[in-house]
């Protein structure tokens, strides 16, 4: 009889799914549970309470109650189907005494956490009390955590985590893959220069200094980030991208970018894994743990600093066949240890 893995996972640009997916072909028997998604009132009662702290006695009950349900809606799944394994990812909406309860309702239980962001909101003002507290006071409750950035390990441990280990995010290969490039394709998404992604203060410094390239960014929320700093939306911004277009993206670009939110100190976003798994050229910033997973100049190109970016660019556009080869050469890297089967599989043998 299949073992059954129930997954609590935000809706993340089809990461959960990716999840699901791997231990599926593990053997388990898989259930996702895409719990806690924010309510448009929440979202305005968060962001009135960010802006005017007198506020929160007034909207935190809004917030805490809706929690709640959820909470016990959550645990009533949990109590009907009985998993042989929890995979609880992020875990900041999820109430300690929810946890403290799901461990005594499984008669074997094994509860683990799998923080895919920092995992205590250091950068993530916005977030209300009990999102921010929820994690850290029910990290003792699980039986293992797991963390995208071994930087934030020792944190982990000071709140009471019996077991932490460092889990690289990873790739789905079967949606970021080689495609066939038409010539209208070339047209619409041949940039020199591409990135795809959310804009962040430290992306937008950077790209202020490449507007002289054939340069072409893609991705949610560009639009309202410039409208909130009353600025017009600058013209390397394209659009948004989803689904098989940012292969397509990737696949006609000489050159895609990464550039790490300021949440991951050493360890690396999904992207760093997407790129080459689509067999494109990635150019990224250092992290410390690149080179635990990547050789450098030889299956991944980084950098440090905006001079150092614009250097490899002059340099890697006139060598096409460097290109190619560290592309071939990180794409069958990547395939070779860094699809979510491989964090699946990880998932499972530390649990033996």
């Amino acid at each position: 009889m299949k073992k059954t893995v129930l997954i609590s996972a935000p809706k993340y640009y089809g990461i959960d799914t990716d999840i699901e997916e791997s231990f599926e072909s593990l053997g388990f028997k898989t259930l996702l549970v895409n719990q806690f998604q924010l309510t448009t009132l929440e979202r305005i009662a968060k962001k009135i309470v960010f802006k005017h702290q007198f506020l929160k006695p007034m909207f935190n009950p809004i917030i805490k109650s809706y929690l709640i349900k959820e909470n016990k809606d959550f645990l009533s799944i949990v109590s009907k189907e009985m998993p042989n394994l929890l995979l609880i990812i992020k875990g900041d909406s999820i109430f300690p005494e929810t946890l403290k309860k799901i461990k005594k309702v499984l008669p074997c239980p094994v509860v683990v956490g799998y923080a895919w962001d920092e995992p205590f909101y250091t950068h993530n003002k916005i977030q209300d009390d009990f999102r921010i507290s929820n994690l850290k006071d029910g990290v003792q409750w699980y039986d293992h955590f797991f963390v995208f950035d071994p930087f934030y390990i020792d944190e982990i441990r000071k709140h009471g985590a019996k077991r932490v280990n460092y889990l690289p995010l990873a790739t789905n290969p079967n949606r970021y893959k080689n495609i066939l490039i038409s010539g209208k394709d070339k047209c619409d998404y041949g940039y020199d220069v591409c990135f795809i992604g959310l804009p962040f203060d430290n992306r937008v410094e950077m790209f202020e200094s490449l507007r002289n390239y054939n340069f072409g960014v893609f991705g949610d929320g560009w639009t309202k980030y410039f409208m909130l700093k009353g600025k017009k939306t600058p013209s390397y911004y394209k659009g948004k991208a989803s689904g098989e277009t940012v292969n397509k993206i990737y696949l006609s670009s000489k050159i895609v970018l990464n550039i790490h939110h300021p949440q991951s100190i050493e360890g690396l976003n999904t992207r760093t894994f997407d790129i080459p798994a689509c067999g494109a050229f990635e150019m990224v910033d250092y992290k410390n743990n690149i080179e635990t997973h990547f050789e450098i100049d030889t299956e991944i190109v980084t950098f440090k600093d905006v001079v150092e970016l614009k250097s490899k660019i002059e340099f890697y556009l006139k060598h096409d066949d460097l290109r190619k080869t560290i592309s071939e050469r990180g794409k069958q890297r990547v395939l070779k240890e860094h699809t979510w089967v491989h964090r699946a599989n990880d998932i499972v043998s530390a649990l033996v």
